[in-house]
């Protein structure tokens, strides 16, 4: 197909267009993509901090209610009142293990998982001790200081972990909050340079397009004004095989019959001239 005005111009501003497009997919498609890691390590850290917090209460309330329970292991006429504390710390406990076990699944580091697979295995040992210690209290001939003991220690051991598994969610949701700072920092970033490589295509695109009708259009126009100040020396250059290479090339067949019918004027009235000498 030939290689006309309409269809460079056709051609070009397209490629503009498509190219447009193409930058405008790949900058959504960057920032689509980075909003959606940040959105899912802040949903990971905020639920992370929030079970972890879940199971700070839920241990101190099982603390509470055993603490309650064996309270009132001499009180005579409150054994329904003692179940009721004992009922409500397995709960409790029972909560810690389901909490610890979500947090298990969606901790993003082997360290935090650590933590928090240490506070499962901290819990099953509290939910012994408070076994042992109520059978202790409950039965003759059993060591109940030995048993208390063992209950404030897997209950010390209980604590501590709770409060590491506290850290490491306050830590996840800190992590969070820093992952968001450099997600906008790259999608700024990001955005601002697909943009001005768009630009510099489509500047590119322009000035060539521009160039290939505006140098030939320009000779044409010096042809032009030479030849009307009576300069008939003046070459005429094809540029392009387009209607402007063809305008060139009528520019230059005018230019060589201007010069033809030129000189066939100077013949004339010299041929006149001599006319007259000789008469």
């Amino acid at each position: 197909m030939k290689g006309t005005i309409r269809n460079k111009l056709t051609a070009g501003f397209s490629g503009v267009l498509i190219l447009m497009a193409i930058v405008a997919l790949i900058g959504g498609y960057a920032v689509f993509t980075l909003r959606r890691d940040a959105n899912d390590a802040t949903r990971v850290g905020a639920r992370l901090n929030s079970l972890a917090l879940e199971i700070q209460i839920h241990d101190l309330e099982a603390s509470r209610k055993v603490n309650n329970y064996l309270a009132q292991t001499g009180t005579a006429g409150r054994d329904k009142k003692r179940k009721m504390y004992l009922e409500e710390a397995k709960f409790e406990i029972n909560e810690i293990q389901t909490l610890a076990s979500k947090a298990l699944e969606i901790a993003p580091t082997s360290t935090s998982r650590v933590k928090f697979a240490k506070i499962m295995e901290a819990s099953a040992q509290f939910a012994d001790a408070v076994e042992k210690v109520v059978a202790a209290t409950n039965a003759e001939g059993i060591d109940v200081k030995d048993a208390k003991a063992a209950y404030e220690d897997a209950a010390d051991e209980l604590h501590e972990s709770a409060e590491d598994g506290e850290v490491v969610g306050h830590d996840a949701s800190q992590t969070s909050l820093e992952a968001i700072d450099r997600t906008s920092s790259r999608s700024v970033a990001l955005v601002v340079g697909i943009s001005a490589l768009g630009l510099i295509l489509g500047i590119t695109v322009s000035y060539k397009l521009a160039r290939a009708i505006l140098i030939p259009v320009d000779h044409l126009k010096e042809v032009a004004e030479n030849v009307s100040l009576g300069n008939l020396d003046m070459s005429v250059h094809r540029y392009s095989d387009d209607e402007i290479g063809d305008l060139a090339d009528s520019f230059s067949r005018m230019v060589t019959a201007v010069k033809f019918f030129r000189m066939e004027a100077q013949l004339g009235q010299s041929e006149e001239a001599a006319h007259e000498v000789k008469h």
